[in-house]
């Protein structure tokens, strides 16, 4: 298998992206991806520069991409919550919920599981009003906080 033919593969098969989506993350367009894909970039001097780039922004162990030799990604040297929810397109207030929730002790985190796995079903079955937006949660998280700390007595 050929670099263009394992970039294909990667978009497609592992990140489930469009070429379109792939190139927003890479900061190039449709066409270039195409070009790449098809094996006829017009400047092939721009290659080396996107692999180092694809490496980088997906994990992408850069041999495997040139010389097809695994494994395919790489592990970070550490893992911090903040930037995977932020990669992820999470708001505060759902990196605070999955912070409260690790802060919780085992049983209570179990107890929480259980009711979830017991309850998704049934709700999803029966007619909900509708719901409040992330955003709209977010919104009121937000002034419930900006109220705490109005109400909050700074005297000794």
């Amino acid at each position: 298998m050929e670099i263009y033919e394992r970039i294909r593969e990667l978009r497609k098969n592992y990140l489930h992206l469009s070429q379109a989506d792939f190139g927003d993350k890479l900061g190039v367009s449709r066409s270039v991806i195409k070009n790449i894909e098809l094996n006829a970039l017009a400047r092939p001097d721009q290659k080396l520069s996107l692999i180092k780039l694809i490496c980088k922004e997906f994990s992408v162990n850069e041999d495997w991409l040139l010389n097809g030799n695994e494994p395919m990604f790489i592990g970070p040297d550490t893992f911090i919550l903040n930037d995977f929810v932020k990669q992820r397109g999470g708001t505060e207030l759902e990196l605070q919920i999955v912070k409260t929730y690790f802060d919780l002790d085992p049983n209570t985190r179990k107890m929480l599981i259980n009711h979830f796995v017991n309850n998704l079903t049934v709700a999803a079955s029966t007619a909900v009003p509708k719901q409040k937006t992330v955003d709209e949660s977010e919104k009121e998280y937000k002034k419930t906080i900006s109220n705490s700390v109005q109400h909050m007595d700074y005297t000794a």
